[in-house]
């Protein structure tokens, strides 16, 4: 029975959410729509558990590989999920005390976020797709 591989099928939602979490919150922005920043804020910690996931499935999968290309995207993640992490942690923090603080910090990690998950993505599908990591044949 063939190895059944859990990181492909579960990167794409950290991306999806957090790209989603900043169109929200743009939205939310340009319509002044509270509900639109509470989708934002909830796809945001949504994908914090899914970058937690993916970067777990990927020890699962045992996705080691000596090719610096992987480092760049390895590396990329970690980042990613620690900043994730962190924001997560200062975000509820600053929930407690201050709506209008919380929406600027918010504002500033979901664009760094996005950028972080979006290089990762990048360097995952140039594994993919330029070098055929992952590729059966």
């Amino acid at each position: 029975m063939p190895h059944l591989h859990l990181h492909p099928l579960i990167v794409h939602f950290p991306i999806a959410l957090f790209i989603t979490a900043l169109g929200a919150e743009i939205l939310s922005l340009i319509f002044k729509k509270d509900t639109l920043h509470k989708v934002a804020y909830c796809n945001y910690f949504f994908g914090i558990l899914g970058v937690i996931t993916a970067v777990l499935s990927a020890w699962r999968d045992n996705m080691f590989l000596k090719h610096p290309v992987f480092y760049t995207h390895r590396n990329l993640a970690y980042i990613t999920l620690i900043v994730a992490s962190i924001s997560g942690i200062i975000l509820l923090l600053i929930k407690r005390k201050s709506e209008r603080l919380l929406r600027i910090i918010f504002f500033i990690f979901l664009i760094l976020i996005a950028s972080l998950v979006s290089l990762t993505a990048y360097y995952g599908g140039k594994l993919v797709y330029e070098y055929g990591i992952g590729v059966e044949e």
